[in-house]
C-alpha cells in the first residue's frame, strides 16, 4: 500500500490544468488514467499507483467543487507529513480532532486545500 491513498474520488478545480497535472504527478507520484464524466471535457484523472482506481480529477474551476472537503488517507501521519514537506508541498501542523484522529491540511500549487488524515 502507498503512503497516501484516496478513499473516495474528488474533483479539484484548477486554472492551469497542465501545470497542476505535472505538479500532482511529481509531488504524489500519481499516474494519469482515462475518466468518464458527464461534463468531463478538459479534465484529467489521476490515481495512486498500486491502489484501487479511485481518481483525483483535475479540471476547470467551478463553484460547487470548492465546497467539498478533499481527503487523502495515510497509515502514518508523521511519515506522510515529513515526506510531503520534503517534496516542498505546503503543509500545516499536525492536529487531532475530537475523535482523536490526527490530520493536517496541505495546499497544492494553486492554493487548493486537501486534508491528510490517519486511516479511519
Amino acid at each position: 500500500m502507498s503512503l497516501l491513498w484516496a478513499a473516495d474520488s474528488f474533483y479539484i478545480g484548477v486554472r492551469d490544468l497542465q501545470a497542476a497535472t505535472k505538479w500532482y504527478m511529481q509531488k504524489f507520484g500519481l499516474q494519469k488514467i482515462k475518466v468518464e464524466l458527464d461534463e468531463g471535457e478538459g479534465c484529467v484523472g489521476l490515481v495512486f499507483p498500486k491502489e484501487s482506481p479511485t481518481p483525483i480529477v483535475l479540471g476547470p474551476v467551478t463553484n460547487s467543487a470548492e465546497k467539498t472537503t478533499r481527503m487523502l488517507y495515510t497509515g502514518s501521519i508523521d511519515q506522510a507529513w515529513k515526506w510531503l514537506s520534503s517534496q516542498a508541498v505546503s503543509v500545516g501542523a499536525i492536529e487531532t480532532d475530537r475523535q482523536g484522529t490526527k490530520f493536517f491540511p496541505m495546499q497544492d500549487l494553486e492554493g487548493n486545500s486537501i486534508e491528510v488524515s490517519e486511516e479511519p
